[in-house]
């Protein structure tokens, strides 16, 4: 199982780490253990510095087989507790690395892009007021279909800016095969060509992988803008790096919003629940004691109706379910909540009715998102089941929360609640899937028949 924590910053980073190095060496020096004989003392300025840097500084978090992963091997560990056994001693500021230079806001991570589309007009944000969720589209003047190697937006107003998306608007007519349309959330003739929100600015995908733009596409700009005090105005563009002319990959992606939000609705909603049930041609006994499970495992009129409900003072969970229409590799997780949430996991339910946790983000932080991209896609056959809960914590034991005393429900404003988990995927054919199938089993080691006689 994975376990996640949040991302914060070094001086917190240190604290933290140092309640564990405290437990660490008490259990040392009761156990009567020291350093080896010989072996020089760690200072932080040579040694352990290096170490944070390149593992707490970018985000705290224990981890599992991600890209980029930042976590600390049994040496790097075994550094840090001898520096603290030994007095936890600075050392010279000299022996230490440079201060790590992180990329400015306003510019782009990973080199200059192809292409770079701005909006037009742009939007002002007031100092106070609603949230708004304006759009505005632009074209791009796309002449030709083009594969995306990756993709950056950058706002002009970071402080007021809660997420944002670039939607890519097919043409009329445009030969949409390995877009997912139609699967999943994709239900209109649009695809998610990347999200921004704190914490995550920029995707980039892995060869033989990319997003594709058709010929003719128009980009639709979509923020979500949240007044923060002083008056702001917005205008983003969407920096895109493609792949050369000519080059096909392999396996084309699409992003997919699993919402959680099958909860209390029973409850709170079942007139409207039972009558979309009815239409979706499920049987029903008038005094049906609970909603079948199973009408929510696909994306249909009925997700509609699925809410959010956070009554005042508690916790709440909800769940969502999507079975994969076709095989597919899961590339990456993205949880998305607001303040009250809390917690989120993403499982894979297999077809034999094996459970497997593919992330659990169990202290997600609305003002820093990350996608989590896994450092070996997930292979699944068609009918895998994707499983998304969410928890949401109402109470006045979260920090974050600025009402405890308020009912919650689903909404687009910061103050209401979501629970999304965007998921990046390529879907296969079945026969790519047993290709893909037979590489992985391949690269498995295999017992001997010495290793099986020891």
């Amino acid at each position: 199982m994975v376990r996640l924590t949040p991302g914060s910053c070094t001086l917190s980073l240190a604290l933290a780490a140092g309640l564990v190095l405290v437990a660490s060496v008490v259990t040392t020096a009761q156990n009567g253990a020291a350093p080896a004989r010989g072996a020089a003392v760690p200072t932080f300025a040579k040694d352990v510095l290096p170490i944070l840097q390149r593992s707490c500084q970018n985000c705290h978090r224990p981890i599992g087989e991600y890209l980029d992963d930042p976590s600390l091997n049994d040496q790097e560990v075994d550094t840090i507790v001898r520096w603290v056994d030994g007095g936890a001693q600075q050392g010279n500021p000299a022996d230490g690395p440079p201060p790590r230079k992180f990329t400015p806001l306003d510019e782009w991570v990973y080199g200059e892009p192809d292409l770079v589309v701005q909006m037009e007009k742009g939007f002002k944000i007031p100092a106070e007021g609603a949230d708004t969720l304006p759009s505005e589209v632009v074209d791009p003047h796309i002449t030709e279909d083009r594969y995306v190697k990756w993709v950056q937006i950058i706002p002009t107003a970071h402080c007021c800016v809660h997420h944002s998306h670039v939607y890519v608007e097919i043409p009329e007519g445009a030969d949409t095969e390995g877009l997912g349309l139609g699967m999943g959330s994709n239900l209109e003739d649009a695809v998610d060509l990347i999200e921004y929100a704190a914490g995550n600015d920029a995707d980039i995908f892995a060869e033989g992988t990319a997003k594709m733009i058709k010929a003719g596409s128009l980009f639709r700009f979509a923020p979500h803008y949240h007044p923060y005090g002083e008056e702001a105005f917005d205008k983003q563009k969407v920096g895109i790096k493609f792949y050369p002319r000519g080059y096909k990959p392999k396996y084309v992606v699409t992003s997919h919003r699993i919402r959680t939000g099958v909860g209390n609705d029973w409850v709170l909603n079942r007139e409207r629940v039972e009558d979309l049930l009815l239409r979706a041609g499920y049987k029903l006994d008038i005094d049906e004691p609970s909603m079948p499970t199973g009408a929510w495992l696909e994306e249909n009129a009925l997700a509609g109706a699925a809410l959010l409900s956070i009554p005042p003072n508690t916790l709440a969970r909800h769940d969502r379910y999507w079975p994969l229409p076709q095989p597919a590799l899961i590339i990456s997780f993205q949880p998305h909540m607001h303040f009250r949430g809390t917690r989120m996991v993403f499982e894979a339910i297999h077809p034999d009715g094996r459970r497997e946790i593919l992330t659990d983000a169990n202290r997600y932080e609305q003002n820093w998102q990350i996608t989590y991209t896994y450092k070996t896609p997930h292979l699944f056959p068609a009918g895998t089941i994707l499983h998304t809960i969410s928890w949401h914590d109402n109470t006045a034991n979260n920090p974050h929360n600025p009402d405890p005393t308020a009912w919650i429900g689903w909404g687009n404003r910061t103050m209401d609640e979501m629970g999304h988990g965007w998921t990046d995927v390529a879907f296969l054919t079945e026969q790519q899937y047993q290709e893909e199938l037979a590489k992985r089993k391949a690269k498995k080691p295999t017992t001997t028949s010495a290793q099986q006689r020891q």
